[in-house]
């Protein structure tokens, strides 16, 4: 019972990485393609400006990548952590629920010793009343 919310927060952020993913592909590849083309941006025969531009945006790219696998890690212990918690409360609610029920199968026995009370009462009354009536005037 416990894993289904964790399980469905789980894939929600594989979805969200997978989409991640795929934008950063197609941004690098836009960029790509914008690089290559003669009009907008002229490549070098050496590729040295070009290069190390590539490489400071992949170094980029990775320190991202790390700052948010570090962050999913934290979200991941989060959800554990939850999970853990609602497990407790789950169980919390387990004794409060046989609590009750002992408590409605008390008020029940009440109920019957107090009947079984009452018509103890009339019959010892029902008794004193007859022995009075059975008794001589002194």
């Amino acid at each position: 019972m416990t894993l289904e919310p964790t399980a469905g927060l789980l894939g929600v952020l594989a979805a969200l990485l997978v989409l991640v993913v795929l934008g950063i592909g197609l941004a690098a590849w836009v960029r790509r393609r914008r690089v290559r083309s003669p009009e907008e941006h002229h490549v070098t025969s050496e590729g040295g400006p070009d290069v190390a531009r590539w490489i400071d945006e992949g170094r980029k790219l990775f320190t991202l990548w790390q700052e948010r696998i570090e962050r999913l890690s934290e979200l991941q212990s989060q959800l554990a952590a939850m999970a853990h918690e609602i497990a407790e409360l789950q169980a919390q609610v387990g004794r409060i629920d046989a609590l009750r029920d002992e408590l409605r199968r008390l008020r029940e026995e009440t109920e019957r010793v107090r009947s079984e009370r009452d018509a103890l009462r009339q019959a010892m009354s029902r008794i004193v009343e007859l022995a009075h009536q059975r008794k001589p005037p002194a």
